[in-house]
């Protein structure tokens, strides 16, 4: 597949000029001067003229692919005009051939440095014909890299020796960087093995990946995504034995978001509800310290070693309070000085009536949910769950939620019993916006954008799998989480599938010295989870963009040939590598991995372990 650009050249005596307007337009190269020439002369002699300057009229690259439609390699190519004219006859020179030499490093290449050349054409100039124009391909030059190429011709001699002519006028120029392409970096080792559905959060440059479901089995290891060396490490196992959740935590299809401990110098992954492998939900929420290696121990937790009264030096009653010292709820037998290993379940439950008026509360899960953060009011982050779905109804259909979660580590005090839950920690907030903005949404996508939080697709409490994204932010004046709606366009409209379970991430870059600020998304399925597991041909391949600067959505190049859902999708900050080089001033990358994924003709290909590096 050939991927074609016309492209600016830097040329010697600045002959050659272009510029770039936009990313991925194709422009046309602006020359000025192109009659400018220079008189040629063979060495001996025997030949002598005048060369056009050579120009550049074609800079594009393809992608070297498999048979499984992977890349592997990114080739880029150079078209070239040039002209002799004014070949002096009277020396009783013939031209016996044209073509190019180019080199990287020298700036004056020649055939005898044995530098890369190739002859693209035999003209068959005799004496007669004083002038000669040909064109010439340059193949498989390495992406973003600068190159010395000028024509030459090859003329009869005295009879014993031919005589060579240079245009003496260098042309110096770059390749293209290859753009709005998918690279494949390193699989996953074979012992982590494919995964769909896992959790996943970033810190720092780091990328952190928990369970994940294999068919009906899940999993309840940790990895860490190195992006300098391009490899995954383990980093645990947890097992949860010590704990009323007796056995390991595999799970897959929840949420997970880094919380800074910052007492304790030491960033925790907190692991948030989830599925396990046999379909059932849990609310459990447990915290990795990346700092020690190791899953809830209460020496990690923030609270750790503080003492919480139920009285004050008075003698009354501590009771939780708002940011603003509100009583909110007067339950001091919940305040004591414990830590629990386990943060707190989710607060997800209704009173059952046991009869002769005892009423008990029944605790629920919670499955594809999303974890995001925002700016609290006192300039602190503050860190959310929402939606998913939950098993609170009595029958056996999960019901899609619109509830957000604020976890509030101040009060995430209680210890762990069998029936204790406490909402203290976890503070249930409504949703807020126009009627278009309150849905819930399964298995949706949640980006951190900058400064905003951007959340969408989905299977949606409308129904259906959804199309819509949103804007999340949390409004000061009517204390709610608002959902404002992103735009669309007429290609968005008319070529957006609606999707749930798909992937995404945000890239702010700047390239060629324009700032570019883009959210990504893509893959997924086009049906609801139930209607999946018949017609696998329903999942997605395709990726799409939408512009900060522009508020406009356009696609862009698929990722790979697998149609794939659960995919886990990520931002990472690269070093120059051959792909970028010089280009980007920040070399900000996205990265889909892992899912479940089917090849059409090829059928379903179960879970996945194979990375996919988006290049801009």
């Amino acid at each position: 597949m050939k991927t074609k650009y016309l492209y600016s050249c830097v040329v010697a005596l600045a002959l050659l000029a272009g510029c770039i307007k936009d990313e991925g337009e194709i422009l046309t190269v602006v020359r000025t001067n192109v009659t400018d020439s220079t008189v040629i002369t063979a060495e001996d002699g025997y030949m002598q003229g005048v060369a056009r300057m050579d120009m550049v009229t074609e800079n594009y690259f393809d992608k070297v692919v498999n048979s499984q439609n992977q890349i592997e390699e990114l080739n880029c190519y150079t078209r070239l005009q040039s002209e002799f004219t004014g070949l002096d006859a009277a020396r009783n020179g013939k031209i016996k051939s044209v073509g190019y030499v180019y080199s990287h490093e020298n700036k004056t290449p020649v055939i005898s440095d044995k530098q890369r050349c190739n002859t693209y054409y035999v003209p068959g100039v005799t004496p007669s014909e004083p002038s000669v124009s040909f064109s010439g391909l340059l193949t498989k030059l390495d992406p973003n890299s600068t190159y010395y190429v000028r024509s030459f011709a090859v003329c009869e001699g005295d009879g014993k020796n031919d005589s060579v002519i240079y245009n003496s006028r260098v042309l110096e120029y770059k390749t293209v960087l290859p753009e709005d392409v998918w690279v494949q970096r390193s699989d996953a080792p074979n012992t982590m093995s494919g995964r769909s559905m896992p959790f996943v959060c970033t810190k720092g440059q780091s990328v952190y990946v928990y369970g994940g479901r294999s068919g009906a089995s899940c999993y309840n290891d940790l990895w860490r995504y190195n992006p300098d060396t391009d490899t995954w490490e383990q980093q645990g196992t947890f097992e949860a034995t010590n704990s009323h959740y007796i056995g390991t935590e595999e799970r897959c299809n929840g949420a997970m978001f880094a919380y800074p401990n910052v007492k304790a110098q030491d960033t925790l992954l907190y692991v948030v509800g989830g599925e396990f492998g046999n379909g059932t939900y849990t609310a459990t929420v447990f915290y990795y310290s990346t700092k020690n290696n190791r899953f809830a121990y209460q020496a990690d937790h923030p609270n750790a070693g503080t003492q919480f009264p139920v009285y004050d030096e008075n003698g009354a009653p501590v009771y939780k309070t708002d940011d603003d010292g509100n009583i909110i709820e007067p339950k001091v037998q919940e305040m004591r000085s414990m830590v629990r290993s386990y943060v707190e379940d989710l607060p997800i439950y209704k009173p059952i009536n046991q009869g002769n008026g005892v009423i008990t509360n029944k605790y629920f899960g919670l499955a594809g949910a999303v974890a995001f953060s925002m700016p609290g009011i006192d300039g602190t982050t503050r860190y959310y769950i929402a939606f998913g779905k939950n098993d609170i109804t009595d029958s056996d259909q999960k019901h899609i939620q619109t509830n957000v979660y604020e976890y509030d580590v101040k009060y995430d005090r209680t210890c762990n019993g069998v029936n204790e839950v406490s909402e203290w920690a976890w503070k249930n907030w409504s949703i807020g916006g126009d009627d278009r903005s309150i849905e819930g949404l399964y298995q949706a996508v949640c980006v951190q954008c900058g400064d905003r939080v951007i959340l969408g697709t989905g299977e949606s409490t409308k129904g259906r799998v959804s199309d819509n994204f949103y804007s999340v932010s949390f409004s000061k004046s009517d204390l709610t989480i608002r959902m404002e709606q992103l735009p669309y366009n007429d290609e968005f409209t008319n070529g957006f599938k609606p999707r749930a379970n798909a992937s995404a991430f945000y890239l702010n870059y700047t390239k060629d010295g324009v700032q570019y600020d883009r959210f990504y998304v893509g893959c997924g399925r086009t049906c609801l989870e139930d209607d999946y597991v018949q017609e696998p041909e329903q999942l997605l391949n395709d990726f799409w963009c939408y512009d900060f600067n522009t508020r406009q959505w356009s696609r862009k190049a698929d990722c790979s040939n697998v149609l794939r859902q659960g995919a886990a999708g990520f931002t990472i900050k690269r070093k120059d590598d051959y792909f970028v080089k010089e280009k980007f001033s920040v070399n900000e990358r996205g990265m889909f991995t892992f899912g479940e994924g089917y090849i059409p003709g090829d059928g379903y290909r179960g879970s996945l372990n194979d990375n996919w590096e988006y290049i801009p």
